[in-house]
């Protein structure tokens, strides 16, 4: 069994990956974080309180988490993280999943990076001194940074003003922008490079991204790359075109990112080829072949001191609606199964309510199954003390709040109760 470590765990990185791996079989998913936030990890394997990644107790107490989980590899979600886990690898004991300490520490620098590729590839004019700047706008960003944080358009010699000495000033670039999803072999063998345009963005993360059609131009840069720099697993650059049309490197990362499952859907697991490849694990890339766009929004989980061993819940116009299942409901009854919680169906049901549960293929959903057909109150019903009630009629929540006192909740609050976290 593999035991997987993602650090953090609570980055829109660590997201993908624990999405990428989570029905893995032989995998195991562990995470550590800083702060409690948002994670599909289970909260039991889910470490909280760790020291951020620049702190300096940050590797012994690591160690500590992978002391304790057994640990087998640990699979970085921030750029920072691949740097650091990557040095300190030997003393870690696990397989970091990354490239070596060397690629990464050239990629963590913008001003590393472009002096290692700058004869492999285009990489866009940088100006150390104002005076050098023939016309505006041009853009700054930090040397080590990552997204947009900190990025910035110059419109006048004014503006420089606020230019510290950790930012770089690069030409301005104004053409569309695109990220490049690669993965690289043990043997830096690439093995897959598809770029995708990124339509709509927020705060550095591409909230609409799309597969482009044509991907020799991008192949080719990836490529070229992938000779100067030794990369290894999942990895992926960002390129814009300047004004003439041609591509000009921002930057290359060597780790998952956030919106790889673009890729993901058209068959490339970049989470799971990276810790097959870790392991020395020949692997080849199967692409679909598809024309994919993503669109990304806020996701939302909760938590709750809500506790329950068994759900009563309506049929007609709640596990039923619009005369089609409701798969959200479906969902969270299949949860609740796997967790060993009762769940009842309670209907009015005009019809035969077995023949009706037939056709809609839903006949072993259920562990009972009443049926009322003489108005009798729902409430009468429902002997389990800690239970849970679920119907559309706010008639029957009221009369079961009153008469059982236990929580209740309409059709529109089942994807909260999906999203509880466990």
């Amino acid at each position: 069994m593999n035991k997987v470590l993602v650090v953090p765990s609570g980055t829109e990185v660590a997201q993908e990956i624990v999405r990428s791996l989570s029905v893995v079989k032989n995998v195991e998913l562990f995470g550590a974080n800083g702060i409690e936030c948002f994670s599909e990890i289970p909260k039991a394997n889910n470490t909280i309180g760790i020291p951020f990644v620049e702190e300096g107790n940050f590797i012994d107490e690591l160690q500590k988490v992978i002391n304790d989980k057994g640990i087998t590899h640990i699979f970085p979600a921030h750029d920072s993280a691949s740097l650091k886990l990557t040095q300190f690898s030997d003393k870690l004991g696990v397989k970091v999943i990354s490239s070596s300490y060397d690629t990464n520490k050239i990629c963590r620098s913008k001003s590393l990076m472009y002096e290692a590729l700058k004869h492999s590839v285009r990489v866009p004019t940088v100006f150390t001194l104002p005076s050098e700047i023939c016309s505006y706008p041009v853009f700054v960003k930090p040397n080590i940074g990552q997204g947009s944080v900190g990025a910035k358009v110059i419109h006048n010699e004014q503006q420089l003003d606020d230019v510290t000495s950790d930012d770089i000033i690069c030409e301005y670039l104004p053409g569309a922008e695109y990220t490049v999803d690669c993965v690289s072999d043990a043997n830096n063998k690439l093995l897959y490079a598809r770029a995708r345009q990124r339509n709509a963005m927020r705060n550095g993360i591409a909230t609409e991204t799309e597969l482009v059609s044509n991907n020799t131009k991008f192949y080719n840069f990836a490529k070229k790359i992938n000779s100067t720099i030794k990369l290894q697993g999942a990895w992926f650059f960002q390129v814009k075109e300047d004004i003439n049309g041609q591509l000009c490197l921002l930057e290359v990362a060597t780790r998952i990112a956030g919106s790889m499952i673009t890729s993901r859907i058209n068959g490339i697991n970049f989470a799971e080829l990276s810790l097959l490849i870790a392991d020395n694990i020949a692997v080849q890339a199967l692409p679909n072949d598809l024309d994919i766009k993503l669109y990304r929004n806020l996701s939302f989980q909760f938590e709750s001191n809500l506790d329950f061993n068994t759900v009563y819940v309506d049929f007609d116009d709640c596990l039923i609606f619009k005369d089609k299942v409701n798969d959200k409901l479906v969902q969270f009854i299949y949860q609740c199964h796997n967790k060993n919680i009762k769940v009842i169906l309670i209907t009015r049901h005009a019809k035969n309510i077995f023949n009706t549960l037939k056709t809609m293929r839903l006949t072993q959903l259920f562990d009972e199954v009443i049926h009322i057909t003489d108005g009798t109150p729902k409430s009468k019903y429902i002997t389990e003390p800690n239970s849970i009630f679920i119907d559309d009629s706010f008639k029957e929540r009221e009369d079961v709040k009153r008469q059982c006192n236990i929580p209740c909740f309409s059709v529109d609050m089942v994807q909260g109760l999906v999203c509880l976290k466990s």
